[in-house]
C-alpha cells in the first residue's frame, strides 16, 4: 500500500486535473467587435475549493499537489485564453497586446517558480519554498496589473484565474511558513 502522504498527492491532483472543463465561461471578452469575436472558450478554474487541514508532515505533499494542479490549470489558461486572444492581436491596439504577451510570460515564469517550489519542498528547504510560491503569487499579481492599467480590470477570465491562482498560493505559502517556523 501507498504510504499516506504518496496517496494524499494522488487524490489532490486528481481533485485538481478532474474538474469539468465546462464548469467556467471563459469567453473571449476582448476589444474586438461581437462580428469579429472568435467563439466562446470555456476554461475551468476552480471555484470555493476548500481548505484542506494539513498535518504537518504532509506539508511537502499538500504543496507538491497544489503546485502540480495549478501549474496544469495555469498551462491551460495561456492556452485557451492568453493565446486565443493574442490569435486575434490585429483588432486590438498595441496596450493590449503587450499586456497579453506580459502575462503569457509572467504566468510561465509562475510556472517556474513552481517548478522550483516542489523542489524546495522535495528537500524539506522551506524557507526557499517559502520564496518561489512568494514568485509566484507575484507573477500572478503582475500579469493582474497589466491587465487593470489597460482598463480591463473586470475581465471575467483574468479576474477568475487570478483570485483562484493567488488562493492556492494563499493555502501553500501558510502551511510552508509554519512548518519553516515549526523547524
Amino acid at each position: 500500500m501507498a504510504p499516506p502522504s504518496k496517496l494524499f498527492v494522488v487524490v489532490a491532483i486528481a481533485f485538481f486535473l478532474t474538474i469539468p472543463t465546462n464548469a467556467f465561461d471563459y469567453s473571449l471578452q476582448q476589444s474586438l467587435s461581437p462580428s469579429s469575436q472568435p467563439s466562446t472558450q470555456n476554461f475551468d478554474v476552480p471555484q470555493n475549493v476548500p481548505k484542506i487541514d494539513v498535518p504537518s508532515e504532509n506539508v511537502p505533499s499538500f504543496v507538491k499537489a497544489s503546485m502540480v494542479g495549478t501549474m496544469s490549470k495555469t498551462k491551460e489558461f495561456i492556452q485557451n485564453v492568453i493565446e486565443k486572444r493574442l490569435a486575434f492581436s490585429a483588432k486590438m491596439d498595441h496596450y493590449h497586446k503587450d499586456c497579453l504577451e506580459t502575462c503569457k510570460e509572467v504566468y510561465e515564469d509562475a510556472i517556474d517558480a513552481m517548478k522550483k517550489a516542489i523542489q524546495d519542498v522535495e528537500e524539506e528547504n522551506f524557507y526557499k519554498a517559502n520564496i518561489d510560491i512568494g514568485a509566484m503569487y507575484s507573477f500572478i499579481e503582475t500579469c493582474h496589473d497589466c491587465i487593470v492599467d489597460t482598463n480591463e480590470k473586470d475581465d471575467p477570465a483574468f479576474q477568475r484565474f487570478q483570485k483562484w491562482a493567488q488562493g492556492i498560493a494563499s493555502d501553500c505559502l501558510e502551511k510552508v511558513t509554519k512548518e519553516y517556523y515549526k523547524n
